[in-house]
């Protein structure tokens, strides 16, 4: 279960900034979790929100313990949800998904003087970077 919800049994301002709150979050199957959460969205005791655990991929990206400012943050929280506790969350937050493949569009302008010229080219700025993707399905 990457992302379960789990309950704020408590809250303290982060005292090395004020954009900041450190949080307990807690569950009965995972018991107690440290995190560090700015103020998107801001939680109370007894709030539920869902939580993704230490190396769980989200479209953002995965989940890796982190410091912040010297707290030890232990997964991310995603918002306030209306569930119980251990409710398992993870399909509603599109986590761990599997790999897939996709296809990339991507426009790229190259000189040459032959086709062949201008695809080299192309090929040489798409690994430097260069163009820009119109679609990835």
């Amino acid at each position: 279960m990457p992302v379960i919800a789990m309950q704020v049994v408590e809250k303290t301002a982060h005292e090395k900034t004020d954009q900041l709150f450190i949080y307990t979050f807690e569950s009965p199957e995972l018991g107690r979790r440290t995190i560090v959460a700015n103020l998107t969205n801001i939680y109370e005791i007894g709030d539920v929100a869902a939580i993704a655990q230490l190396g769980t991929f989200l479209p953002e990206g995965e989940i890796k313990p982190r410091k912040v400012f010297g707290i030890d943050s232990e997964g991310m929280a995603l918002g306030p949800v209306d569930v119980s506790p251990d409710t398992d969350l993870t399909q509603q937050f599109d986590a761990d998904a599997p790999v897939r493949p996709f296809t990339l569009t991507f426009r790229i302008e190259a000189e040459g003087r032959y086709p062949s010229d201008a695809e080299k080219a192309g090929r040489k700025l798409l690994k430097s970077g260069s163009g820009e993707l119109i679609s990835a399905e």
